[in-house]
C-alpha cells in the first residue's frame, strides 16, 4: 500500500479518536446551568432573551459536533473495510459519493447557526473551514482512488491535517481562548500518535 494513503488511514482513524465532546458539553452544561437576569418592571429581560438565544447556539453547536463526529467516524468504519481489502477501489468511491453530499449537508447546517457574539462567529467560521476541508480531503481521496497519484493521497492529508487545525481552533474560540499552532501540544507536526 502507498505509504501516502496509510497515512490518510491512520489520519482518519487518529481524527475519529481526537474530537473531543466533552469539552463542548461542559461549556453547555455551564451556560445552561447559569442564571439568568429578570427586569423587576416587566418581568422579561433583554438578558434572559440573550441568554436563551446563546443558549441555542450551544445547544446547535454541540449537536453538528456530533452529528459530525458519528459521519466521521461512519466514514473511517468504510476506509477500515477498504484498507483491509475488504473493498476494492471502485467500492471505495461509490461509498465515498455517498458520504460527501452528507458533510456537505453539515456544512449547510453550520452556516445556518446563528452566533451570539465575535467568539462565537469565529467558531462557526472556523467549523465550517474544518469540515470544508475535510470535504476536500474526500475528494482527494477519492481522485486518488481513481488514479492512483501519489500527489492526490498527499494533497488528501494535508486538508485531513488542516481540518484538525480548524476544529481545535472553532473549539477554542467556542471556549473564548486562543489557540496557535505551537501551544496545542501539537504545533506543525505530524497528528499521529507516537
Amino acid at each position: 500500500m502507498d505509504a501516502g494513503i496509510l497515512i490518510v488511514v491512520l489520519l482518519f482513524g487518529f481524527y475519529g479518536q481526537f474530537v473531543i465532546i466533552n469539552q463542548s458539553q461542559a461549556l453547555v452544561k455551564d451556560t445552561l446551568n447559569a442564571p439568568l437576569s429578570t427586569n423587576i418592571n416587566n418581568g422579561i429581560s433583554i438578558a434572559s432573551n440573550s441568554s436563551n438565544r446563546t443558549q441555542s447556539f450551544h445547544v446547535a453547536y454541540e449537536t453538528l459536533i456530533n452529528d459530525s463526529r458519528s459521519l466521521t467516524q461512519s466514514y473511517q468504519s468504510e476506509i477500515g473495510k477498504w484498507q483491509s481489502k475488504q473493498y476494492d477501489n471502485k467500492t471505495m468511491i461509490l461509498i465515498t459519493d455517498k458520504y460527501l453530499p452528507e458533510f456537505q449537508k453539515l456544512v449547510n447546517r453550520v452556516q445556518a447557526l446563528q452566533p451570539t457574539t465575535a467568539k462565537y462567529l469565529q467558531a462557526k467560521s472556523l467549523y465550517i473551514k474544518s469540515i470544508q476541508s475535510e470535504i476536500g480531503s474526500y475528494v482527494h481521496f477519492r481522485n486518488f482512488l481513481v488514479t492512483g497519484n501519489k500527489t492526490e493521497g498527499d494533497i488528501s492529508t494535508q486538508l485531513l491535517s488542516n481540518a484538525l487545525k480548524y476544529e481545535i481552533k472553532s473549539f477554542a474560540a467556542f471556549d473564548n481562548r486562543t489557540v496557535t499552532d505551537m501551544d496545542n501540544n501539537y504545533g506543525n507536526r505530524t497528528f499521529l500518535p507516537v
